[in-house]
């Protein structure tokens, strides 16, 4: 058990360099950061390599559950 919670926190502490080494390369700026996340997924997008999940807000009417309305 204490084996398993070293190795957690071993992977959770690599994540977290990994993450401010990315942000690091941005200046620590969180709108480029976002930006380049956000050509990254374009570009995946259009190779059709990859499926997403739709966002809540472009599901479309007949995927979202019906909700009676109180009058």
């Amino acid at each position: 058990m204490e084996n398993e919670k070293t190795m957690e926190c071993s992977i959770m502490e690599e994540i977290r360099e990994m993450r401010r080494k990315i942000s690091a390369e941005f200046g620590h700026d969180l709108n480029r950061l976002v930006a380049y996340y956000q050509e990254l997924e374009n570009e995946m997008r259009k190779s059709g390599k990859y499926r997403f999940a739709a966002p809540p807000n472009e599901k479309s009417e007949s995927d979202r559950p019906s909700v009676e309305r109180r009058k």
